[in-house]
């Protein structure tokens, strides 16, 4: 039998197994049948022996014909509120991406850092990050890789198979980043909006969550641990005489070639910060002394708009704005939407509803019963290791179904927990799932400056190894200290 089909079967091998053990334990056949769907598509999201997208419609095709949900209950949690912030956030990537804002962006940044490798180094890291804050994560990768290959030809004058610290260093860099960057912000990477949809759903009674409390809370704390990164990549690989100065003809060209700012640019970046600020300012808050009031409060029903909302009307401006550059065309088309990777929506819906099964079935309980002395740990302990235990398990699978599954799980436990918020566990469980440094495989950015052949295996292991620690215990620190300030814990 091929490798590949070996993987594939694999998968309902071990979900019949797991389903007959809960049968002949005894338990209800539906519980029995939700167990083995959890198992089967947890298999194939972590080997890919299907695409993820695939595996993500399971629930409806198996739920309704094992009697565990009805088919007009398992379908609308396939377009839940949360889709269409990640609908509109996407749109407003490409639309920079579409005029090149973007790139004007990092080139002003990367001017600000010449004239030593250590602070290009920190120019590229600091780029990575911030625009990653705001942007898919590959789609920051991608956009920063030529530039730094440029760069990284130049100091090596033109010698594109020549290997060095400096190389690596800035290509895992800007990976790095863009992973870390990602985190600060409620729309910069999907385990986020996960995790978010997830606390909406079970727990919207407790701690408030929102883009500005998700901002106040994990952009201190990416910022802390991406000047960490750049110290690890500038001590474990940048060499001290590998190379002298550092030559920015090709940035100060390419900024060049841009030209002034344009109309479609100054209109994209009104309606991003106008988006902003709407996404920090929607709900009101308190911070004990004093209340900061949002605008939504000015409505009748505050509850009839969200985040989502905002991404909408921001999608709307962005369809309807003309162009000065390109007559009879807006700011953004309906080519660009067609751009949107649908597949994550499929990817969401799939998640939401395997939780949505776990929950009805019963199986929810049976795993709360069995993780529940979770809760005897010491917090700080168990925020630790569930870090540690996400990010290792993200090193082989999507950190997105990293997300869900975990999340999926921890639902129930955490709803049986005393005296233990349930952001205090859920949020670093989504953070860590976007922090896998070691491997290749760990997150598209890894992969993409690995394939370049200029960063080996060992380099990437050596630095994010020690990254995967850090970022468990930079997310911990944070969430027990600035974490119970910001969401009043």
């Amino acid at each position: 039998m091929h490798k590949k089909q070996f993987v594939f079967f694999g998968g309902p091998v071990l979900a019949l197994l797991v389903g007959f053990a809960f049968y002949f334990s005894g338990y209800p056949f539906i519980l029995c049948c939700t167990a083995a769907v959890l198992i089967l598509m947890a298999y194939w999201w972590m080997t890919e022996a299907v695409n993820l997208f695939i595996t993500s419609f399971l629930p409806l095709m198996l739920f309704p014909v094992l009697g565990i949900m009805k088919m007009q209950d398992v379908a609308p949690l396939y377009m839940r509120d949360v889709m269409f912030l990640y609908i509109g956030g996407f749109l407003l990537t490409f639309a920079i991406e579409r005029w090149n804002l973007h790139k004007r962006i990092s080139l002003n940044i990367l001017l600000k850092f010449g004239g030593s490798p250590e602070k290009l180094l920190l120019g590229f890291i600091l780029a990575s990050y911030f625009l990653s804050m705001w942007l898919n994560n590959t789609s920051t990768t991608l956009m920063l890789l030529p530039i730094c290959l440029a760069v990284i030809n130049q100091l090596h004058n033109n010698n594109e198979k020549k290997l060095t610290g400096i190389s690596a260093a800035l290509l895992i860099g800007v990976a790095f980043a863009s992973s870390i960057g990602g985190t600060a912000t409620l729309i910069g990477t999907l385990p986020n909006m996960v995790m978010k949809d997830f606390y909406d759903a079970q727990f919207s009674n407790t701690a408030k969550l929102d883009f500005g409390r998700w901002f106040l809370f994990a952009f201190p704390m990416s910022f802390v641990f991406v000047m960490i990164c750049y110290w690890v990549l500038r001590i474990m690989l940048v060499k001290k005489g590998e190379t002298e100065s550092v030559p920015l003809d090709y940035i100060v060209n390419e900024k060049r070639t841009l030209g002034k700012m344009q109309y479609e640019e100054k209109a994209i970046a009104i309606i991003f910060s106008i988006a902003v600020v709407l996404w920090f300012t929607i709900d009101a808050k308190d911070f004990g002394a004093f209340v900061i009031p949002g605008w939504s409060n000015l409505l009748p029903d505050p509850d009839f708009v969200s985040e989502s909302y905002v991404a909408m009307f921001m999608m709307g401006l962005l369809f309807f704005t003309p162009s000065k550059n390109k007559k009879g065309e807006n700011l953004v088309t309906w080519e660009e939407f067609k751009k949107i990777p649908l597949g994550i929506i499929f990817l969401f819906g799939g998640g939401f509803a395997l939780a949505e099964g776990v929950k009805v079935s019963g199986l929810g309980d049976w795993i709360a019963q069995n993780l529940v002395a979770l809760q005897y740990l010491p917090l700080w302990l168990m925020i630790f290791c569930l870090c540690l235990i996400t990010t290792l398990f993200s090193e082989f699978a999507s950190n997105t179904a990293t997300a869900i599954l975990f999340m999926t799980i921890l639902v129930p436990v955490i709803g049986q927990m005393q005296d233990v918020p349930p952001l205090m566990i859920m949020m670093p469980v989504a953070m860590a799932a976007s922090y896998s440094f070691m491997l290749p495989v760990g997150t598209p950015p890894n992969t993409i400056v690995f394939g370049t052949e200029k960063v080996s295996v060992r380099q990437m292991m050596r630095t994010g190894i020690w990254l995967d620690i850090i970022g468990a215990i930079v997310i911990t620190l944070f969430m027990m200290t600035l974490g119970r300030f910001v969401f009043g814990i």
